[in-house]
C-alpha cells in the first residue's frame, strides 16, 4: 500500500511540474510577443510624430527616400506596412511582419479624430495589431495567459478583443477601438499610439509644412534659405551686394527677369513674339537716333549682315526703314496704281490695279507684266475668256461659259436625296461624308404629278441596257447584239419575248430562244411542243438588251 501511495504522490508531483513548465512557456512566449509589439508601437509613434502635419493635411509622406501616397490603403500614409517602416528606418532591417504566436501579420491603422475634422484641428491616433486572433490551441477561445503576458509587458496602451465584446478592442483604461479584423473574433491584440493636436500640434518638426506665424522678430545667425516666395510689408534695406538668380519686380511696373528680359511701364516682359529669347518690353521707345537689330551690331556698316534699321535720318537725310530680310505687318497698303497687262520692272512688287472693272484689286509684277492676283466680276456679266475663273463681291466662285459669268454652283449644284429641285434633268451632287467623295443625283419630274425631286442615279437606272426590238415567229433566227464593254467588265446579251398573236389547242404556251452562239432561234410552242397557231402565224415581240451585272 505504501508503494502505491508513493506512486500516486509522484505522479501528482510530475503533472504539476509539467503544468508549471507549460505555464512558464506561455508566459515567456507572451512576453516575447509583447517586446515585438512594443517595438512596432514605438516605430508607429515615431512615424506619426515626424509625419504629423502631413497626416493632418492628407499630404504625401517622404522619409529616407521612400514616399507614401495619401490614403488608408495598405502601403499608404494611414496604413504603412512593416516593410515601409523598415525602408524609412523606423524599424531595424530584418524585422518580421508576422507574429510568433500565430501566422498573423502586424498592421497599422491610423485615423484622424474627431470624425469630420479638417487639417490641424485633427488628432492623429492609431493602433498596431496582429490581424489574426491569439487563441488557445484547437479552440476559438482567447489565449489568456499569453495575452495577459503581452499586457504586462507593453502596458496600458494594449487593447484586446475579449469574448464578452469581440466587436471592440478594449484597453485596461476603458478605451475602445473597433475590432479591425474581419468577423470580429475574440483574441485580437494591438497597441494604441498617436498624439493630440492640442498638445503636439503646437510644436514645429522637421519638414513641417505649416505656417508658424511668429509674432515677433526673427534673428538668424547664419544663412537663410527660403524655398518659396516671401512678402515684406515694410521697407527692406540691403547693406551689401544684392545678387539674385531669380527675377526683380518693382510694384509690377519694372520687371527684370533672370533670362535677360525686362518689362517697363507695368508691362509683362514675356509679352513678346514667339522665338524672342531676350528683350525690353515698354509702352514707348523714344530714340533721337537709330534703332538697330543686327546679327553683328558692332560691325554694322549700314548694309551688311542680317539687319533691320529704323533711322530718324538727320540733316539732309530722309528717315527710313531698311532691312536685309522681310518686312511684315498687319496690312500692306500700296499707293501706286498700274494697269493689268502693262510692263513692270520690279519683279514681285505689289500695287493696285488701275483698271475700272477691277479697281482695288492687287496686281503683282510677275516677270515683266503687271498681273491681277484675282479677277472680280458679277454673275450674268460678259466675260472675255472661256473657262476663266473669277469671284464676285462676296467671294463666290464664277466661271466664264458662253461669254457669260456663271455661278460655279450652277454647274455643280448641291443636292439632297428626296429634296425638291427646279430643273428636271439637271445633275446635282451630294457629299456622302467629308473626304468621302461625292454622289451624283438627277432632278426628275414625277409623271403622276407633284414637284420635281432629286434622285440618286443608281436608283433610277438598271443593269439592262435596251438595244432594239423585233417581231418574231416560231423558228425566227435573230443575231445577238454586239454589246460593248470596258476591260474587266462582263456583259451578256439578253432576249425577252412578249406575246403578240398566238393560239394553242392544248392551252399550253411556251416562249423561249435557243442559244446558237452568235444568234438565237425563237421557239413559240404549245404544251406538246408543236408551233403555236394564229392567222397568218403566231408571233411575238423580242426585246433585246445588254446586261451589265
Amino acid at each position: 500500500m505504501s508503494v502505491l501511495l508513493a506512486l500516486v504522490v509522484a505522479s501528482i508531483l510530475t503533472a504539476g511540474q509539467i503544468e508549471a513548465q507549460q505555464l512558464k512557456q506561455k508566459v515567456t512566449a507572451g512576453r516575447l510577443q509583447g517586446d515585438v509589439l512594443s517595438l512596432m508601437k514605438d516605430a508607429a509613434n515615431n512615424y506619426t510624430m515626424e509625419a504629423y502635419p502631413q497626416l493632418q493635411l492628407d499630404q504625401p509622406v517622404t522619409v529616407n527616400g521612400v514616399t507614401l501616397t495619401p490614403g488608408a490603403a495598405s502601403g499608404q500614409t494611414l496604413s504603412p506596412t512593416v516593410a515601409n517602416l523598415i525602408a524609412m528606418n523606423y524599424l531595424p532591417a530584418g524585422t518580421r511582419d508576422t507574429s510568433q504566436l500565430n501566422s498573423g501579420v502586424y498592421r497599422l491603422r491610423i485615423e484622424k479624430q474627431p470624425a469630420g475634422c479638417v487639417g490641424t484641428a485633427c488628432n492623429i491616433t492609431g493602433v498596431v495589431y496582429v490581424d489574426q486572433p491569439i487563441r488557445q490551441p484547437g479552440t476559438t477561445n482567447i489565449a489568456g495567459i499569453q495575452v495577459g503576458s503581452i499586457i504586462e509587458k507593453v502596458g496600458g496602451d494594449v487593447v484586446v478583443a475579449f469574448s464578452t465584446t469581440p466587436g471592440n478592442m478594449v484597453g485596461i483604461n476603458g478605451v475602445t477601438i473597433t475590432n479591425p479584423v474581419s468577423g470580429s473574433p475574440e483574441g485580437v491584440v494591438g497597441a494604441r499610439f498617436g498624439f493630440g493636436a492640442s498638445g503636439f500640434g503646437r510644436f514645429l518638426v522637421l519638414n513641417d509644412p505649416r505656417n508658424p506665424n511668429f509674432q515677433g522678430d526673427l534673428t538668424v545667425a547664419q544663412n537663410l534659405t527660403i524655398g518659396g516666395s516671401s512678402t515684406f510689408t515694410g521697407p527692406v534695406t540691403v547693406n551689401n551686394t544684392l545678387t539674385t538668380t531669380g527675377d526683380v519686380n518693382v510694384n509690377n511696373c519694372v520687371k527684370l527677369q533672370a533670362d535677360g528680359r525686362g518689362g517697363f511701364s507695368c508691362l509683362d516682359p514675356n509679352d513678346l513674339p514667339p522665338g524672342y529669347t531676350g528683350g525690353v518690353r515698354a509702352v514707348d521707345l523714344v530714340s533721337s537716333g537709330n534703332v538697330l537689330a543686327s546679327d553683328a551690331p558692332a560691325g554694322f556698316t549700314g548694309n551688311n549682315g542680317k539687319f533691320a534699321l529704323l533711322s530718324s535720318g538727320g540733316a539732309g537725310v530722309e528717315a527710313m526703314v531698311k532691312t536685309s530680310g522681310q518686312v511684315a505687318g498687319d496690312r500692306l497698303i500700296p499707293t501706286g496704281a498700274y494697269a493689268p497687262g502693262s510692263a513692270c520692272t520690279d519683279a514681285g512688287a505689289l500695287a493696285r490695279s488701275s483698271a475700272t472693272a477691277t479697281g482695288g484689286v492687287l496686281v503683282v509684277c510677275s516677270g515683266t507684266v503687271w498681273t491681277p492676283l484675282s479677277t472680280v466680276a458679277a454673275a450674268g456679266g460678259a466675260c472675255p475668256l472661256e473657262g476663266q475663273g473669277a469671284v464676285d463681291g462676296q467671294g463666290r466662285q464664277l466661271y466664264c461659259f458662253n461669254g457669260i459669268w456663271n455661278y460655279m454652283t450652277d454647274f455643280l449644284p448641291p443636292a439632297t436625296v428626296g429634296g425638291a429641285c427646279n430643273v428636271p434633268g439637271a445633275i446635282g451632287y451630294t457629299i456622302v461624308s467629308v473626304g468621302g467623295g461625292s454622289s451624283a443625283l438627277v432632278c426628275r419630274a414625277n409623271p403622276s404629278g407633284g414637284v420635281a425631286r432629286w434622285f440618286r442615279i443608281q436608283d433610277i437606272t438598271t443593269s439592262l441596257v435596251f438595244v432594239t426590238a423585233y417581231e418574231v415567229t416560231h423558228g425566227s433566227v435573230v443575231t445577238k447584239p454586239a454589246c460593248t464593254f470596258a476591260p474587266g467588265q462582263a456583259v451578256t446579251p439578253i432576249a425577252q419575248l412578249i406575246p403578240k398573236v398566238e393560239s394553242s389547242n392544248d392551252s399550253g404556251f411556251n416562249r423561249f430562244v435557243v442559244d446558237s452562239g452568235a444568234s438565237w432561234t425563237v421557239q413559240l410552242t404549245n404544251g406538246a411542243g408543236a408551233a403555236l397557231s394564229a392567222s397568218p402565224s403566231a408571233s411575238a415581240i423580242m426585246q433585246v438588251f445588254c446586261y451589265y451585272p
